[in-house]
């Protein structure tokens, strides 16, 4: 009996595969060259994260001047290489290893710098370097009035793009439960020898049927790989740009009809417009009625 659970052992292959799977307009691709040169530049990266330890000895300007190199030698360049350069640079800085306070601004200026043209990055890349881009809103370096207006537009718009984009490439038709099977299985359910290459099939028409299965097969798993990984986004990240941007403008200085100018440029669904929209308006007069604090 062929068990479909063979599957399992190649869905794990084809993972590898979701970055080109979720392309959404990137560009048609890197040289050779530049792919090697791309590679020797990551493990730069890491060397140079590795050498940062936890701690409050270490300098983020040295780690700034580096990651300032990379920026300038792959912003022109390839933008998916270049998202996911940043997007390892901005890691070690979110994550703590420098004892300043301005470190979420730093990420924040890099992971935008990557997204300044989202759609010709992979969705994978866009939705993890968003998760950089946070300004802090009641700190005390959390910005004012009208630099905290600009700040936030930049915020709010890469998330509902991002929002799109993802609720775009879902496929409502998208059978979880489909059959897919392993590249040796194809050729058994054909009654071919069990993993036979293409080129081994004498007969010119069962090796063009063969081709073709083999390649309608890996279609079915990439799909499934890419759906599947798509609605784990779902299950997260709607709810958290929801809240950064609920958030984000319910603190002064209001502008509920920039946010709805937002809204209905990214978000489809009218109950989470009007949801949105509410609870910011709800939290605005709540803020509006609060007595000024005395000296």
């Amino acid at each position: 009996m062929i068990l479909k659970s063979t599957i399992l052992c190649f869905g794990v292959i084809f993972v590898c595969l979701l970055a080109t799977s979720i392309s959404f307009g990137a560009s048609s691709g890197p040289s050779e060259a530049e792919k090697q040169e791309y590679n020797q530049d990551r493990k730069r990266i890491e060397t140079m994260r590795k050498s940062f330890d936890p701690g409050p000895t270490n300098d983020i300007r040295s780690f700034e001047k580096f990651a300032d190199e990379i920026q300038k030698k792959w912003k022109a360049r390839d933008p998916e290489h270049y998202a996911k350069l940043m997007l390892q640079i901005c890691g070690p800085i979110s994550s703590g290893r420098f004892n300043t306070d301005n470190r979420s601004n730093i990420a924040r200026k890099y992971a935008l710098s990557a997204l300044a043209d989202p759609n010709k990055i992979l969705l994978d890349t866009e939705l993890e370097l968003i998760g950089h881009v946070m300004t802090p809103m009641v700190t005390r370096r959390a910005p004012m009035d009208q630099e905290w207006a600009q700040q936030r537009r930049e915020d709010v718009q890469v998330r509902l793009h991002a929002w799109k984009r993802l609720l775009d490439a879902i496929d409502p038709n998208w059978d979880p439960n489909e059959e897919l099977w392993s590249p040796n299985t194809v050729g058994a359910l054909m009654g071919l020898p069990s993993g036979i290459a293409p080129e081994g099939v004498k007969d010119p028409k069962v090796r063009a049927e063969y081709e073709a299965a083999l390649q309608k097969n890996q279609d079915n798993i990439e799909r499934h790989t890419k759906q599947t990984r798509l609605r784990d986004w779902l299950k997260s990240f709607p709810k958290r740009a929801e809240e950064y941007t609920i958030q984000a403008y319910s603190k002064p200085p209001f502008d509920v009809e920039e946010l709805k100018r937002y809204l209905d440029k990214y978000i489809a669904d009218t109950k989470t417009k009007a949801k949105i929209l509410d609870t910011v308006t709800n939290n605005m007069q709540k803020e509006t009625r609060k007595e000024p604090t005395t000296p």
